[in-house]
């Protein structure tokens, strides 16, 4: 039987005395309860002495005598009286291991699962099924107790290896009669294993009959098979209140969740005298959690999804100025608008200021990156190099030969250069930067364009989280030097041949490609 009590929880009880006004004491009258104990109650053999733990915290040993969904009968080892316990008083996680031990109603317990595929859409939403036929242009897919055409142009991919609730793609008849019909109405065992299936898909009324068959055909157990059907017997009483829970967890696993979570407010109102209003309450906490992680979800995945779709349209005709300027101080709010829009679908009653609470809960798994492309070099010098540490300026000389001149001839002769360019990019007025970045900016595709404005968008628009240090891919026109080279020879005119040097085309000096790296 399980435990769920510390040792230092049992020291505490053997040393400590009984309280007379604790629910384990005598009755009103002083004396134990004796044989007038409800019928209702079911003996377990053996009986057995264990700690039984209350809400309070306190803790006691006794016998228990009976059980039934209501609580326990036990017997007081200091004076041997009958005291009723319902599961209400006890510590809620040993009586829910109890009633799960003895087969008392969980709607949760035991469900039939099935295995299933996970369709995953082109629009990223995601159907869970089975997969009826794939013949055609469209995938039929059974899915809640219907059947749904799926057209195979709108399916990105299709995974296996999920199980699920069987109710969650069958209605509990069609199971039922999928497995009635495998199933021999004179067989004593098959008739067994049929009521046992029909505790699976919560259908305990069903199960009751089959109980009762397998019992006149003279099932082995007889004894065992008794006891299974009254515990059946008491869920079908309450077959309507398991099924209004279970209708709520579908809803839950739906992703509608302000409707279910209305029904389990409602269940209190509905049933106020259930035993299931403490199943009721943990549905709902479970439900709250659900929620939280569903919205989570959900808003880093819009989130990113917005963020691409907005950066694209948000190109528009605007001026490489103008662009900027929207990336950092209007882009963030139109993705907060769009996500929320979203996120309302799943919790009606968000608000904006809960949902950055729920934006910074997101999972920080692997960094993604963003890259600012050919158009790396419309930043500036400055920020497209910054955060990476300035490596040194020259290289040890090693053995002087004549290839080694060259090259050092040749590194200082770029070097020269790029600090002519920069000062005369430098001595440019502001009219003729502003007017060679829009030329640049305009040069641009709108694919590069909408690359160029996420990544700026995400180093600093300040809703990311950032690595401490980009990555800067050498030009792959350029080798990363920032400068094309010329081969020149002579002409007729008696010019002397050479090496001419010009900024890069693609890079314009920068030499690099810039990457952030943002999760």
């Amino acid at each position: 039987m399980t435990r769920l009590l510390q040792p230092l929880c049992l020291l505490a009880a053997l040393v400590a005395p009984l309280h007379a006004q604790d629910p384990l004491g005598p009755d009103a009258s002083g004396a134990p309860v004796g044989e007038d104990a409800p019928a209702a109650f079911r003996p377990m053999l053996p009986t057995e002495v264990m700690p039984i733990q209350l809400r309070s915290g306190a803790l006691h040993w006794a016998e228990v005598v009976e059980h039934d969904d209501d609580g326990l009968l036990l017997r007081r080892i200091e004076h041997g009286g009958l005291v009723r316990m319902p599961w209400s008083l006890m510590e809620p996680l040993q009586a829910e291991a109890l009633r799960r031990e003895w087969g008392y109603i969980a709607v949760e317990a035991e469900e039939l699962l099935i295995a299933v595929e996970r369709l995953v859409l082109s629009n990223g939403s995601e159907i869970l099924g089975v997969i009826e036929s794939r013949e055609g242009d469209s995938f039929v897919v059974r899915r809640e107790g219907n059947v749904q055409i799926v057209p195979k142009r709108t399916v990105a991919s299709i995974s296996g290896g999920t199980q699920v609730p069987a109710l969650d793609v069958y209605s509990r008849d069609q199971l039922y009669a999928q497995e009635a019909a495998r199933t021999s109405s004179e067989d004593a065992a098959a008739q067994l294993a049929l009521a046992t299936y029909c505790e699976r898909i919560l259908d305990y009324v069903s199960a009751v009959r089959h109980y009762e068959a397998a019992l006149a055909l003279e099932v082995e157990g007889a004894e065992e098979v008794t006891q299974q059907l009254e515990r059946a017997q008491a869920k079908a009483e309450r077959q309507e209140q398991v099924d209004y829970l279970h209708d709520t967890q579908l809803l839950q696993r739906r992703g509608l969740f302000d409707d279910a979570l209305a029904r389990l407010d409602a269940f209190a109102t509905t049933f106020p005298a259930s035993p299931l209003l403490e199943e009721a309450q943990r549905a709902k906490a479970n439900l709250l959690s659900a929620r939280e992680r569903a919205l989570v979800e959900l808003i880093e995945r819009k989130w990113s999804y917005w963020a691409r779709r907005l950066t694209r349209s948000g190109v528009g005709d605007r001026s490489f100025e103008a662009a900027a300027a929207y990336a950092v101080e209007e882009l963030g709010k139109e993705i907060r608008e769009r996500v929320l829009a979203d996120a309302q679908a799943v919790a009606q009653d968000l608000e904006l200021e809960q949902l950055d609470a729920l934006w910074v809960l997101r999972e920080r798994g692997r960094f993604a990156q963003a890259s600012y492309g050919t158009g790396t070099w419309l930043l500036g010098e400055d920020r497209a190099l910054a955060g990476i540490p300035t490596q040194a300026s020259a290289q040890a000389q090693g053995g002087g030969g004549e290839k080694d001149a060259e090259r050092a001839a040749l590194e200082q002769k770029i070097k020269r250069f790029l600090e002519n360019q920069q000062r005369a990019r430098r001595a440019q007025s502001s009219a003729e930067k502003a007017d060679s970045i829009q030329a640049g900016w305009e040069a641009l595709s709108t694919d590069g364009k909408a690359q160029w404005l996420h990544a700026y968008y995400v180093e600093f628009g300040g809703d990311y989280e950032l690595r401490d240090r980009p990555y800067l891919r050498g030009c792959s026109s350029c080798g990363g030097r920032g400068v094309s080279e010329s081969v020149t020879v002579g002409g007729r005119t008696g010019q002397d041949g050479g090496t001419q040097l010009q900024p890069c085309a693609i890079c314009r000096g920068i030499g690099s490609v810039r990457r952030v790296y943002f999760r």
